[in-house]
């Protein structure tokens, strides 16, 4: 049995349901967020629930969830669900009708046992021209993404990179970051500010120079290493786009000096 939080009380996982006339579900109206919790500890959750209450004031609906209240039903799912490496994700959907002036939140979170769960050392990526409409927060529309599923799992790639005008943002659920010469480079328009990125720019400056900048598909291509990172990937070297090997083909040593800077500032 696995519990949930579900507007306002614990659930059992397989008690939960939701109306067929949920606006959420219907207009594809809602936001999320997902944080990790290693060994017991939160990893930058204060990072995350302002995130999520950025993501909810731009929906504009009749309320805001409250960032005790989250974290109050995130120490009980600890507590009844006892898992001790796990997720949570935060999900808010709109309820009501297209005639109501105010949609009011509909808000749960989801815990998932992660104790088996192990980052990729390394991977590939496909390219795929695309700008997410409101990049500046996680919504649930996932749509592109799951169009282009079928293609990524053929190219035995773990995500897809997008672009426009020749001009890269993001992955469909990652950050990414090249480099050239020694130096870091990420986009700066276009995409989700994510937590595990904004360590990466932190513990990065250690390494070399970094660059907030335009990032082209061409510096793409060009790069010495490229690698992405998220809450789950944590930080992924890439080492082959749309079939192409990038650099020498292998894990490049400024990618794994990030990933150990990025695993010792999980143990700080």
């Amino acid at each position: 049995m696995a519990y949930c939080y579900f507007n306002g009380g614990m659930v059992d996982e397989k008690e939960v349901s939701l109306s067929i006339h949920n606006i959420g579900v219907h207009r594809g109206f809602g936001v999320f967020d997902f944080f990790r919790m290693r060994d017991g500890q939160y990893s930058f959750i204060q990072e995350h629930l302002d995130r999520f209450e950025k993501s909810q004031r731009f929906m504009g609906l009749s309320h805001i969830i409250d960032q005790d209240e989250i974290r109050e039903a995130v120490d009980t799912l600890k507590d009844w669900n006892g898992y001790s490496n796990a997720g949570f994700k935060l999900m808010l959907l709109a309820d009501g009708s297209d005639s109501d002036l105010e949609l009011s939140p509909l808000f749960f979170i989801l815990q998932s046992d992660l104790s088996n769960h192990q980052p990729e050392p390394y991977a590939s990526v496909i390219l795929h021209e695309y700008v997410r409409e409101y990049p500046q927060i996680k919504t649930v529309s996932y749509f592109t993404s799951n169009l282009l599923h079928r293609r990524k799992m053929k190219a035995g790639a773990i995500d897809i990179i997008y672009h426009k005008d020749n001009l890269l943002s993001e992955a469909s659920r990652s950050n990414v970051f090249i480099v050239r010469d020694g130096v870091f480079k990420t986009p700066a328009e276009n995409i989700l500010e994510g937590i595990t990125r904004k360590q990466v720019l932190q513990v990065a400056g250690q390494v070399g120079s970094v660059e907030v900048t335009d990032v082209t598909v061409d510096d793409f291509f060009a790069a010495d290493e490229i690698f992405i990172c998220s809450t789950l990937k944590e930080i992924c070297p890439i080492v082959e786009v749309d079939g192409n090997a990038v650099g020498s083909g292998k894990v490049g040593p400024l990618s794994r000096k990030i990933s150990q800077l990025f695993q010792q500032k999980l143990m700080d």
